[in-house]
C-alpha cells in the first residue's frame, strides 16, 4: 500500500487523461473539486468504513424535548443517553433509546412537558435551515422530554472532507488510492466527453465504471472481512454491506 496526495493523484490524473501538467487547462482546473466530491460521495454512499463509524457526545437540555443533530454526523444508527450526569465515568449506566417514527412519537407524547424524565425513544424529523447554519438540517425528538441535563452519545457515520490542496490526504487516499483515481476518471471521462456523449462513444467512460466497479467488489471484500463477515475464500464474492 503506497499513500498518495493530492498533489500526485492530480498528477496522475492528468497523465490519465492526457492534460499538459502546466495547469493552462483552465476548464480541467476548475472541474477538479468537483471531481473529488464526486469520487468521495460516490465511494462514500457505496460503501462502509469503520473508520467513518463515530461516537458523537451531546448534552440534552433540560425541558426541551428537541435537540439539533450535529453536522459531523450524516447518519445516525443509535444513540444512547447516560443515567448518571456529568461528570461520566468508566461505570457510568448508557441506556439505548429506541427509534421509532416521528408520527408514533407526536400520537404517543403530543405534550412535550408531560411527566418530563429520562428519554426513551427518539425520532428524526426535518429542521428548517437556520439563518447562517444550514449545515443542521435534521432534529432529534426526545420522548419524555429531559427533566436534567443528561449527556448522551450518538452512533453515526460521517463524511470526511475530500481531497484537496488543504486536505493533501485523506483516508482513501491513503488506504484506496486506486479506487479514487478510477472514482475520479469516471468523472474526468465523462467531462472530457462532455457526458451526453457517452451515449455515441462510450468505450472510454464504460472501460472505467468496469475498473471501478472491479476495485469496488475487492474494497468491499476487504471492508467486510474488517468487520468479521467475510469469507475468506479467494473467490467467495463480495458481501453486501
Amino acid at each position: 500500500m503506497t499513500p498518495i496526495t493530492y498533489d500526485e493523484v492530480i498528477s496522475q490524473l492528468k497523465t490519465i487523461l492526457a492534460v499538459e501538467m502546466n495547469d493552462e487547462d483552465i476548464n480541467f482546473t476548475r472541474i477538479i473539486p468537483s471531481m473529488m466530491l464526486y469520487a468521495d460521495g460516490r465511494i462514500y454512499r457505496e460503501l462502509s468504513f469503520l473508520s467513518n463509524k463515530i461516537t458523537q457526545p451531546i448534552t440534552l437540555n433540560v425541558g426541551v424535548r428537541e435537540t439539533l443533530l450535529p453536522a459531523t454526523v450524516r447518519t445516525l444508527r443509535a444513540m444512547n443517553v447516560f443515567t448518571t450526569l456529568a461528570p461520566l465515568t468508566p461505570s457510568s449506566k448508557r441506556k439505548p433509546l429506541e427509534r421509532i417514527s416521528a408520527e408514533m412519537l407526536d400520537f404517543v407524547w403530543p405534550q412535550s412537558s408531560y411527566k418530563m424524565g429520562v428519554p426513551e425513544k427518539y425520532a428524526i424529523v426535518g429542521n428548517l435551515p437556520q439563518a447562517g447554519d444550514p449545515a443542521n438540517p435534521f432534529l432529534i425528538r426526545l420522548m419524555p422530554t429531559p427533566d436534567k441535563a443528561y449527556a448522551a452519545e450518538l452512533l453515526g457515520a460521517i463524511r470526511p472532507d475530500p481531497l484537496s490542496p488543504e486536505n493533501p490526504q485523506t483516508y482513501l487516499s491513503v488506504f484506496y488510492p486506486e479506487l479514487l483515481i478510477a472514482a475520479c476518471m469516471v468523472y474526468g471521462t465523462g467531462y472530457q466527453r462532455d457526458f451526453g456523449a457517452q451515449a455515441d462513444d462510450p468505450a472510454r467512460a464504460v472501460s472505467w465504471e468496469s475498473t471501478y466497479n472491479a476495485l469496488k467488489a475487492g474494497v468491499l471484500l476487504e471492508v467486510a472481512r474488517m468487520r468479521g463477515i467475510a469469507d475468506e475464500a479467494p473467490n467467495a464474492p463480495a458481501p453486501a454491506v
